[in-house]
């Protein structure tokens, strides 16, 4: 009899371990997505800003969009930059290419967009153009859910 008892509570235990760890299985599996949805949502909020930043009026001289040559608009990719993204410029794609890319196209009018640092309500960012000498830098705020330029301030060297 107490060998029954025993075995039914041995039974018992393991099959409540391996309940445990489904649960353990499926809380972690919901961990896993929460993060992709977050950086998702990030990925969506840098994409915006990238396109703000690129639409910016005191930046439009600098991409010489009446130069052929100057179009599309090329971006370098960063940890930030994705090739996924879809911004666009002058009614073209915005090209966005590895520094690898760049070098084996010779390309050398693309935007460095070497700052975006996103937090609840600001964004400060930087952009360097080399081929023109010219950088940006500045703050976005998001109001009512939206970004709206805060300030920025263009140079030319």
């Amino acid at each position: 009899m107490n060998r029954i008892i025993g075995f039914i509570l041995t039974l018992l235990l393991l099959i409540s371990c391996k309940n445990s760890e489904i649960a353990e299985m499926g809380k972690k599996s919901e961990s896993e997505n929460s993060i992709t949805q977050t950086e998702l949502i990030k990925s969506n909020q840098t994409e915006l800003i990238v396109q703000k930043i690129l639409d910016l009026p005191k930046l439009q001289w600098i991409y010489h969009s009446e130069l052929e040559e100057r179009l599309p608009v090329k971006v370098l990719e960063t940890e930030m930059i994705k090739k996924n993204f879809n911004l666009n410029k002058f009614g073209q794609k915005v090209r966005i290419l590895s520094k690898s890319e760049l070098e084996n196209e010779g390309i050398k009018d693309f935007v460095i967009i070497n700052k975006i640092k996103i937090n609840k309500d600001t964004t400060e960012f930087g952009l360097s153009y080399k081929i023109e000498g010219a950088g940006c830098s500045g703050k976005f705020l998001r109001q009512n859910g939206e970004w709206k330029i805060l300030d920025y301030s263009v140079w030319e060297n």
